[in-house]
């Protein structure tokens, strides 16, 4: 096992856990519950401010101050309440990370990914998925709504569309059936307009 690509940033410090893991917490709390699953079974550390490392579980550095924040190679995006973190399970997974909520909610980023493979109206719609509404945030954060059958009950998804650069957008997709799809809305708008570069210490960014 090693270190994800994956941190977790707030509170005066920086999370960088080792892989497989989890992390869980509340809302407001500046303390933070990692897991990390081996053959060994569970090992688990609560840590936050001040904090020491746990070796083999979790590293913990200074960093900024704020509530806690994902961060995701160069991207800083707010973590929803509700929502653990969970790295993928396979190696050759190459998702970031899985935030898990109630119900079966899920949100993932993918990309960055060229604009261009983004533009046609049916980009990120799979077979058996129909469109049910389209929308902006931001002035420039197309998000896609969609429908469709899973296992024989309803389901939504949606998709944000977030430009990070002039030809670059990170995508954030999420998921649930469709009772739960106005909570994982909620959350993927408040990540969608959240998405900045992760600040250092020394003023510059990733």
């Amino acid at each position: 096992m090693g270190h994800v690509f994956v941190r977790l940033a707030g509170h005066g410090a920086r999370l960088v856990p080792y892989w497989p893991y989890r992390f869980t917490g509340s809302a407001g709390s500046s303390t933070v519950q990692a897991t990390v699953v081996g053959d060994g079974g569970e090992r688990r550390a609560v840590v936050g401010p001040g904090a020491a490392s746990v070796p083999g579980v979790v590293d913990v550095d200074a960093g900024p101050d704020g509530d806690w924040r994902l961060e995701l190679g160069p991207f800083s995006l707010c973590w929803p309440a509700g929502f653990a973190v969970e790295s993928p399970t396979e190696p050759a997974d190459g998702t970031p990370c899985y935030l898990l909520g109630p119900d079966q909610a899920m949100i993932f980023p993918q990309g960055p990914v060229p604009l261009a493979r983004l533009t046609g109206p049916d980009a990120l719609v799979a077979p058996g998925q129909r469109v049910v509404h389209r929308r902006v945030l931001d002035d420039d954060i197309d998000v896609v709504e969609l429908a469709y059958a899973h296992d024989g009950a309803a389901w939504w998804q949606a998709h944000w569309i977030i430009p990070v650069g002039r030809d670059l957008a990170l995508v954030l997709t999420g998921q649930a059936p469709a009772g739960a799809g106005a909570a994982v809305r909620t959350a993927g708008d408040r990540m969608a307009v959240t998405v900045t570069g992760v600040h250092h210490p020394d003023g510059q960014s990733a």
